[in-house]
């Protein structure tokens, strides 16, 4: 720790301190091109046994290039099985007398993973959509319902959750539908960001439209590896991640029920999809793009004398 101390930013203040959300998936994608051409170190993350049925926790540490050079660090996330999902961002510059900050996680997450499917759709050029669709009704389905809000503005969304209407993060003219299988029917772009270990979704093949967008935040609990397996038999598909070496890692760790293996990275230079072709992003949260977006905030915080100065 450096002799001026470190700076802890709460929830309340990552809240407070997020940039515009085209701003964030900026900083996620300049992460995530450095990701795909090795300039950062991006190790796969490292699930730790907590035991059967318990939450799940993950060590993720990476190191990245930013405007004020080389930024190092580590996320630890846990959650799930009930408990709510957070944990913490550690960040410091490389020489500069270490640990810079303590960023705390959950709120940050959340934008992250929606500034990284932000990220997604513009690499892959998205554009020009009329339907929606979110499947779950957590912290993902609000930060992706405002990602949304931001890139289709006049665009309503057809949500699924087994939480009520009234904790949905609906705007004007959205609707809730029955059934997952309901809400994915015909939708453009959709977002399934089912509670990790709850009961898999029933998706038929026919309920994904051709040439539809899924963002797959939910690794297998909703598109399942049998329904991958159907989609490319009906016609062509791109199976595109944030990271080859931490899709690699999770499906090696059974955790994607047969998923084939990635065709493509979001930060891939030059990334092109066959026409016409049904695009699955299942992307899994790497740290980079966790430690980009906190080192962000950090400058905002000492900008705005936010946050906390600790063992000053």
């Amino acid at each position: 720790m450096s002799s001026a101390g470190a700076r802890h930013l709460s929830e309340s203040d990552v809240l407070n301190l997020l940039p515009p959300i085209g701003e964030q998936i900026n900083l996620v994608a300049r992460a995530l091109r450095d990701v795909a051409s090795g300039a950062a170190h991006q190790p796969p993350k490292v699930p730790l046994d907590l035991g059967a049925g318990a939450a799940f926790a993950h060590a993720m540490p990476a190191a990245i290039d930013r405007p004020l050079g080389r930024v190092a660090g580590a996320k630890w996330i846990s959650g799930g099985s009930g408990a709510p999902i957070g944990g913490a961002v550690l960040v410091e510059r490389a020489g500069a007398g270490g640990l810079r900050g303590i960023v705390a996680a959950a709120a940050l997450t959340a934008a992250r993973t929606a500034a990284v499917s932000g990220a997604a759709l513009q690499a892959i050029g998205r554009s020009g959509v009329s339907s929606l669709a979110i499947v779950g009704g957590g912290a993902q389905a609000r930060s992706h319902r405002a990602l949304f809000a931001a890139l289709f503005p006049d665009v309503p969304v057809v949500f699924y959750s087994r939480r009520s209407a009234a904790e949905l993060p609906m705007l004007a003219g959205d609707r809730v539908a029955s059934s997952a299988a309901e809400a994915l029917h015909d939708a453009q772009v959709a977002v399934t960001a089912a509670a990790f270990g709850t009961t898999a979704r029933a998706i038929d093949v026919a309920d994904v439209a051709l040439g539809a967008t899924l963002l797959v935040i939910d690794y297998a609990t909703t598109i399942n590896g049998a329904l991958v397996g159907l989609l490319a038999a009906r016609g062509p598909i791109a199976v595109i991640t944030d990271s080859a070496a931490q899709f690699e890692a999770t499906r090696a760790a059974g955790k994607l029920d047969d998923w084939p293996a990635a065709t493509a990275q979001i930060g891939d230079a030059g990334l092109a999809v066959p026409n016409g072709a049904t695009i699955l992003v299942n992307h899994l949260g790497v740290a980079a793009c966790d430690i980009a977006l906190a080192d962000a905030l950090l400058d905002a915080a000492e900008a705005h004398g936010a946050g906390t100065l600790i063992g000053a």
